[in-house]
């Protein structure tokens, strides 16, 4: 302990003797360690922590599956899973509503889940404060509060068991308190009531196993893995007779629905980890991360290490002379790697600092990037993983410096021309390796930020088929209570449009039933064999709009063929709808569709006959990173009757639409005051929300991509000055002897050019084997895209020129008498 303490002491007067290289070296791997930090607190909080519920492995989400999209599952289908004993100990459903909290100060929206009795039982947490529902009381108006809301909005009264709510202008009874940080299924739910009571609105919802209105999330019984519940849920989906249906799950929450390809009645079940469920497609983003900033660590070690190998070469007759008083070489190693971790634990604390810092700034900025993100911090796992990584990395790249200093050559230091030595070729050749390896490494990071910077650039530059500028929507959800009629309902949104419409600022205002963008989209099947007999698949699928006559002219949406609506589309009149073009297409495979029918109605109900009297460009309902375009319909709210549920949609003449969130809000409480306004955002922020997880890689990787090649220009430049500084006689030499300053330039630049060229050939090589791991982040753009690689190499190449030609230019104010006479 005596001897580790005395290494520590004279390590500490080591680097204070010589502050510019301990605070380049620190600020070198500060970089590197910090993003380090950064990321692995992300991949710790988000894929290595369990869920918050005890035993959180054992509890796994199930779904069905018809033909390729996953959807939830029926009530009936429920009760065939819970008779799973051997697999499943429970086996839970919910899903998600809205309700409009009104007495609770003003009224505004707030995400619910209604769920079974059991849900709290399978996840294992229970209220601190009252008690769950119980499974006599699913049918009855009973709630349990989160902790966010019982604080917020109820002051933490201890009281609030037995009280009553407002939802949806219904009496509900407050049972219990939720835990802190306990918001099942996700952040945004803050109540959770029986699932009686919604199933209840739903005749058909107890018995129908098309009504895919649950999801399920069941705990695997002790002993049982979920490849073996696999199995099972096999054999039980071969015994369920699926009633195929044309109205396939009206609303599909948080999933991607993509059209269907095959026959409705291949019913299969599957079984995911919970946690597996929670965090989708996140895992391979992170993990590319991850290697992202293990690349910038290496890089940075690099850069340090060149550091030491240059220091090292001026305490060669220290070590000489330690080593001739009796030190061992081991002693004197071990008192290098002293210094090298003492350089690396004060550079962890600097770079958590800075990975603290920069999370908090990235996941402000996109709130929305990463899931579980409010339990990114810092921890204890992150602290050991943080100082773990500080005494690797001191020793790793310390200690090929270590071993070179302490080398056995006391003769040779002890001379008088010691200090006058360049080192001997093994150093330089070791310092040229590392350069190499710096320059390789950073065009691959080059080239990953380069790909995914023009894939965003792609994306953005996708056709959406409307015109998002100075839009902005607010979703208007009614209170069922006082909007139970179709006409109060229609009576409610005329008030609200009609006010809009006379404002001066609003350039044109519609209302539609769902909003493009919003992710949150309904999906319509129907047998159209009766108009095309040979039509390939059993079902069309399609997006179905319900709107206001002016909803083409406010989105700027082109009326390719026949005319939008009119007021005369209105109920007694003739069924109007409105088609994209490639529902024409696909379904009129090029004719004129104008006046064409087609049957649309629920099953076992006479369908109705749809007149086409126009045809739209397509639009992206979903996502904008589809791989294609929905085949869409629209039909008009005038005759479809009033809806609980509404998107204003409102262009502005004076453009910054945001302007406009106090107009909607004055609308809707100059038609009734006591109905909130759900959500306003304008499109151009819908398209951010979309764009957010995009957007997030993209700047992290392309920061991490700067900071890289910054640490290798930083190199270039110390080995370049190093060895100016190490041939100043050589150089006079040549001067003296008639060689043009020219000549010593491109000597230099040219000896450093070859190591980059070096670098930058392995780092294509890298970069094209690496690169494959992006191929799920891309889109538009090849793995392998040549424009990226060449443009990237030919940057590093550009940008390391100058960084090799500024030391060697200095080389060439070398007086060749003062350095010969010195000499």
């Amino acid at each position: 302990m005596d001897t580790l303490l005395q290494d520590f002491r004279y390590a500490l007067r080591q680097l204070a003797k010589s502050p510019v290289f301990t605070a380049v070296a620190i600020l070198t791997l500060a970089a590197g360690i910090g993003a380090n930090t950064a990321i692995f607190s992300a991949v710790n909080a988000v894929l290595l922590r369990p869920l918050p519920y005890p035993h959180s492995d054992q509890l796994v989400e199930v779904t069905s599956t018809i033909s390729e999209p996953r959807f939830g599952v029926s009530y009936p289908d429920l009760l065939d899973l819970r008779g799973l004993s051997r697999d499943f100990t429970g086996v839970a459903g919910y899903s998600t509503q809205r309700y409009n909290l009104t007495g609770a100060g003003d009224p505004r929206e707030v995400q619910a889940a209604f769920a079974t009795a059991n849900l709290f039982d399978v996840l294992g947490v229970q209220p601190i404060l009252g008690r769950p529902f119980t499974p006599d009381q699913e049918r009855e108006p009973v709630a349990l509060l989160s902790y966010g809301i019982w604080a917020s909005s109820f002051g933490r009264d201890s009281g609030i068991p037995g009280r009553s709510i407002a939802l949806d202008g219904k009496r509900y009874t407050v049972v219990g308190v939720m835990p802190p940080g306990f918001h099942f299924p996700d952040d945004a739910v803050q109540i959770w009531t029986p699932v009686g009571g919604i199933l209840a609105e739903e005749p058909e919802a107890l018995t129908n196993r098309d009504f895919h209105a649950l999801n399920a999330v069941a705990r695997l019984a002790p002993h049982a893995t979920a490849l073996q519940a696999q199995g099972d849920l096999d054999a039980l989906a071969k015994r369920i007779l699926l009633e195929t249906s044309s109205d396939i799950g009206a609303r599909v929450g948080g999933r991607r629905p993509r059209v269907l390809a095959g026959p409705l009645d291949e019913l299969r079940f599957g079984a995911t980890l919970l946690r597996d469920a929670a965090i989708g497609d996140v895992r391979p983003r992170l993990w590319v991360l991850l290697g992202a900033v293990g690349l910038v660590l290496l890089i940075a070690c690099a850069n340090a290490a060149n550091l030491l190998l240059a220091r090292a070469a001026g305490r060669h007759r220290e070590m000489a002379i330690r080593r001739a008083l009796g030190a061992g070489r081991g002693r004197l190693v071990r008192q290098l790697l002293t210094e090298s971790t003492l350089l690396t634990l004060a550079a962890a604390a600097l770079g958590l600092a800075f990975s603290n810092w920069g999370l908090d700034a990235l996941l402000a900025l996109w709130p929305r990037a990463l899931p579980r993100s409010t339990e990114i911090g810092l921890d204890g796992t992150v602290l050991a993983f943080t100082i773990g990584l500080a005494v690797v990395t001191g020793i790793g790249f310390g200690l090929a410096p270590a071993l070179r200093a302490t080398a056995p050559r006391i003769e040779e230091a002890l001379r008088e021309d010691a200090t006058r030595s360049s080192g001997g070729r093994r150093r330089h050749r070791l310092q040229g390796a590392l350069v190499v390896a710096e320059v390789a490494l950073a065009l691959v990071l080059l080239v990953g930020a380069g790909l995914l910077v023009r894939s965003f650039i792609a994306l953005n530059r996708v056709n959406r088929g409307f015109d998002s500028s100075d839009v902005l929507a607010a979703r208007i959800r009614l209170t069922p209570a006082r909007y139970s009629s179709a006409l109060q309902q229609q009576q409610f949104f005329d008030h609200v449009l009609a006010s809009l419409a006379a404002r001066p600022d609003v350039a044109t205002a519609s209302l539609s039933l769902t909003l493009p963008l919003t992710g949150d989209i309904r999906i319509r099947a129907f047998d159209p064999h009766s108009v095309r007999a040979d039509y390939p698949d059993r079902f069309m699928i399609a997006v179905p709009y319900v709107v206001t006559p002016d909803y083409f002219t406010t989105l700027r949406i082109p009326i390719r063929r026949g005319r939008g609506f009119t007021d005369q589309d209105r109920a007694g009149a003739p069924w109007a709808v409105v088609v994209s073009a490639s529902f024409a297409r696909d379904l009129w495979r090029g004719a004129d569709p104008i006046g064409k029918q087609f049957p649309l109605g629920a099953p076992r109900s006479r369908p109705r006959m749809m007149t086409v009297v126009g045809v739209v460009d397509d639009i992206r309902s979903g996502f904008l990173d589809d791989a294609g375009v929905r085949p869409a319909f629209y039909t008009s709210v005038l005759q479809e009757g009033g809806q609980p549920e509404m998107w204003a949609v409102m262009r502005s003449r004076q453009g910054s639409p945001l302007k406009l969130a106090g107009a909607i809000r004055d609308a809707v409480h100059l038609a009734d005051p006591e109905q909130p306004v759900a959500e306003v955002v304008s499109l151009e922020q819908l398209i951010g929300r979309q764009t957010a997880a995009r957007r997030f890689n993209t700047t992290l990787l392309g920061v991490f991509a700067a900071l890289a090649v910054v640490l290798a220009l930083v190199g270039i430049y110390g080995v370049t000055s190093y060895a100016v500084a190490q041939r100043n006689r050589e150089m006079g030499i040549r001067l003296a002897l008639g060689a043009s300053p020219r000549d010593v330039v491109r000597l230099l630049v040219g000896e450093s050019l070859g190591r980059v060229a070096a670098g930058v050939g392995l780092g294509l090589v890298l970069a094209f084997a690496g690169t494959r791991a992006l191929a799920s982040m891309l889109f538009g753009v090849a793995p392998s895209d040549a424009p990226t690689f060449f443009a990237t190499a030919l940057l590093l190449a550009a940008v390391a020129l100058i960084a090799t030609w500024v030391p060697a230019r200095r080389a060439t104010q070398v007086d060749p008498v003062v350095s010969l006479r010195t000499e």
